[in-house]
């Protein structure tokens, strides 16, 4: 549901220049990288709409996209996560790169222009006089929210379009805001008669740092329209605010078959919140279903017109949660299952009273932002994320270990990872997919993958084990890289499961203890063991790895040969000892090397980390 543009925080106590990343090992939270980094100044004018639009102009940014019948967007992004406490669900977000995620600059320190929306044309032309006064635009604002806090010298502004064809500034505000990273801003400007015309047009514009995502401001509930004053703070309007909470705590998905044996163990209550928009107290109910996603026939009902109690005060904000789920019929094969939440609130179709008659406004539904749906797989995998990446994470150190910890209610077989790998640049790349029972022990799988091309940001790379392993209640998957620049991971902030990130960059294991969120790896797991003639395949140990001199493997196999990083095949000393070969790497350059193992007439690579 996330627009996956990337959002820039690098934790407090870890911030390092760019300059001195290469010589710090460790993990933490980094931007989304692009295809390619370019110099990209703000663009011309779109080709504007023929027909203007009219008042009331109203967008509260809930629908999960930007509107391209309102706004003529110039880099900016929708999101459900990166706003604290909104006024309604979704929000957007301006900062230093573009839609695409994309830099403006590819100077590091330069400041300027960065992102911009634009309404299109709004006809304000033909108001009398009585009504030219009352015309006024509104809006909340927030410093940052869960991406980076502007500085001093950054700017939102808010700009009009004369009857000229001039830009007027009309409103600003600088940088520096910590406290208000956690709260919205409400302003309200009035549109003077000098801009109202057939082809008036509004603009917010930042101005930061136009070298990546830093400098963030967020936007949201924009409302322009008539019959206004300075004191009109408050919108018949009760919204959701976010996605709904997963039933699994603190799993986004479940396997089906964990489910089919201890749903008990899973199934919780969903949460949400709202938000009344209004100065008066205002009796609601919600409603909160599981459907089938393809069908949306009803699977379950947890709520179903639950008042809330006590009666919501007016601009009230409250978390709430549903009934325990009961005991659910779990479909017999892999399916997507959605929870639906919403509120019967009494919200309508703004309009107006005019000559004793009531005029409804189409383009201003105040119901839109109180129904939320919120996808629930029932596949063969774990995950903690929800399929899209906010950030990303990740290590720079060669040979570096990154692994996310799972627990299930007994033993299984693991049979595929899909990881996000969100760096377009990194495609081709080697890395080592691992699967530990135990990280002080040796991984029960080691495999050489390459890092795939795909379509979307919020795709993830799924590759197949080439047996399926049996792993225990409590496992962990991962990977080693070879390189000292981050892997970049996708990172998922719906939901903090920060404390199952292990990463091991110095020879030893550390919890993450800094970053937040959910990181995008996930197990597909099964009943079934591997076939009879894969078994051969669990026998194999190579290690340790990476080698300093000698390199023992453990085994029975037909033949092996050794190459190195240019692929030509070398003579090393080999011997035997009781369980295989011992392999000396003794007066051989640092770096990588590859072992090619045919066993029972199947051949099996592995890369070989040799260093000093």
């Amino acid at each position: 549901m996330k627009n996956a543009k990337v959002l820039a925080l690098i934790c407090g106590v870890m911030i390092v220049s760019s300059f001195h990343q290469e010589t710090f090992a460790q993990f933490q939270q980094l931007p989304i990288p692009q295809k390619e980094i370019t110099l990209n100044p703000i663009r011309p004018n779109l080709k504007t709409r023929l027909n203007p639009l009219s008042i009331p102009f109203w967008d509260d940014f809930s629908s999960g996209r930007i509107d391209t019948t309102k706004w003529e967007n110039e880099g900016v992004t929708h999101s459900f996560t990166v706003g604290n406490a909104p006024p309604s669900m979704g929000v957007i977000l301006l900062d230093g790169v573009d839609e695409s995620g994309k830099p403006y600059s590819s100077t590091p320190v330069e400041q300027g222009p960065t992102d911009r929306i634009t309404s299109y044309p709004i006809d304000l032309g033909g108001l009398n006089s009585g009504e030219s006064n009352t015309v006024f635009l509104s809006f909340h604002w927030q410093a940052g929210g869960k991406a980076e806090v502007p500085d001093i010298a950054d700017e939102l502004s808010l700009h009009f379009l004369s009857s000229g064809g001039t830009w007027d500034e009309v409103w600003n505000i600088s940088g520096d805001l910590e406290e208000q990273k956690e709260i919205f801003t409400y302003e309200i400007i009035q549109v003077s008669p000098a801009y109202q015309h057939d082809g008036f047009r509004f603009r917010f514009q930042t101005r930061g740092r136009r070298s990546g995502p830093f400098d963030s401001w967020i936007l949201d509930y924009v409302f322009l329209n008539k019959d206004r004053s300075p004191n009109d703070l408050f919108f018949e309007d009760r919204s959701l605010t976010q996605v709904n909470s997963s039933p699994f705590e603190k799993y986004s998905a479940v396997p089906l078959f964990e489910l089919q044996q201890q749903s008990e163990n899973y199934f919780g209550t969903i949460r949400n919140e709202f938000k009344n928009l209004n100065n008066r107290f205002r009796a609601m109910e919600y409603t909160i279903e599981i459907r089938e996603s393809a069908s949306q026939n009803i699977i379950q009902k947890i709520n179903n017109n639950t008042p809330f109690n006590p009666v919501p005060l007016a601009l009230e904000r409250r978390t709430f949660s549903s009934n325990p789920i009961p005991e659910i019929p779990l479909p017999e094969s892999e399916t997507d299952w959605e929870i639906v939440s919403y509120l019967s609130s009494g919200d309508d179709i703004y309009y107006n009273i005019a000559g004793g008659d009531s005029v409804f406004f189409e383009q201003v539904d105040f119901r839109i932002n109180d129904t939320v749906k919120t996808a629930l797989p029932l596949r063969d995998f774990f995950a903690y994320d929800d399929g899209s990446a906010d950030y990303s994470a990740g290590i720079n150190q060669r040979s570096g270990m990154l692994a996310l910890r799972y627990e299930m209610s007994a033993p299984a077989f693991i049979n595929g990872v899909s990881i996000n790998f969100t760096n377009f640049n990194q495609v081709g790349r080697a890395v080592e997919l691992m699967v530990w029972n135990d990280l002080d022990e040796e991984p029960l799988f080691v495999k050489e993958v390459i890092i795939p091309e795909k379509g979307e940001l919020s795709d993830l790379s799924y590759f197949a084990l080439d047996t399926s392993i049996r792993v225990n209640k409590e496992f962990y998957v991962g990977f080693r890289q070879f390189s000292t620049e981050f892997i970049y991971v996708g990172l998922d902030k719906a939901r903090d499961t920060g404390d199952e990130i292990y990463y091991n960059v110095s020879g030893s294991w550390q919890q993450n203890e800094f970053v937040s969120g959910s990181l995008m790896i996930r197990p597909h797991l099964s009943l079934e063991g591997p076939a009879p003639d894969e078994s051969i395949l669990l026998e194999m140990k190579v290690y340790p790895n990476p080698v300093q001199d000698k390199l023992f493997v453990e085994g029975k196999f037909e033949n092996m040969d050794i190459f190195d990083s240019f692929g030509r095949r070398l003579n090393l000393p080999i011997e035997d000892y009781e369980k295989g070969k011992i392999l000396n790497f003794v007066g051989l350059q640092k770096g990588i090397y590859i072992i090619n193992i045919l066993q029972g007439g199947k051949q099996k690579s592995m890369r070989i980390l040799l260093k000093q």
